[in-house]
Parts: C-alpha cells; sequence; structure tokens
C-alpha cells in the first residue's frame, strides 16, 4: 500500500469516462512547482517513463521557480507532445 499525501479526493473529482483515450494514459499533476514539492523528482522520472511507455502524456497544472526546470527538460528531451503545461490552477478549477 503507498500512501500519496495530498492526493486527489475522489469524492470530489470523478472523471468522465466516456472523454477516456483507451489508448492513452494520461498522468495528471496539479501543484506548486517548487523544490519543496519534489518536482526535481519529476524533471528526472518523465523522460525514462515516456521512453519506456509510449502511450503515456503527462499533465501539469501550477507555477513555481522550478517550473523552467521542466521546461527545459521537456525541450532538451523533445516530450513537447507528451509533456502539456496548464499554468496556474486555481483550487476551485482542479
Amino acid at each position: 500500500v503507498h500512501v500519496i499525501p495530498n492526493a486527489v479526493d475522489p469524492n470530489k473529482f470523478t472523471p468522465d469516462p466516456s472523454k477516456r483515450d483507451k489508448n492513452r494514459v494520461t498522468v495528471v499533476v496539479v501543484s506548486r512547482l517548487v523544490y519543496r514539492k519534489g518536482v526535481d523528482l519529476l524533471v528526472g522520472i518523465i523522460p525514462p517513463i515516456c521512453n519506456a511507455f509510449p502511450q503515456v502524456d503527462f499533465l501539469i497544472g501550477g507555477d513555481g521557480n522550478k517550473k523552467l526546470s521542466l521546461e527545459e527538460m521537456v525541450e532538451r528531451e523533445r516530450l513537447q507532445d507528451r509533456v502539456k503545461f496548464l499554468g496556474f490552477v486555481p483550487h476551485g478549477s482542479v
């Protein structure tokens, strides 16, 4: 069993299954993009996941001083078609 603190409350968030692409998996990250939140780990893990699993995409919402590190990684690894940035997302919009 793995516990992810501050994860999605399933009582408040229920995706519409009819909008799901059955051939793709989207990893959604909504957070302040700062070191304390583990963004450095995200920068390190996205490229190997994308290489190992061609059906996986990332959707990243948030802003912070580590956003540039993510953007540089996406550019360096040429993952623009696999990683999308939403920018700041208000809590009520999540």
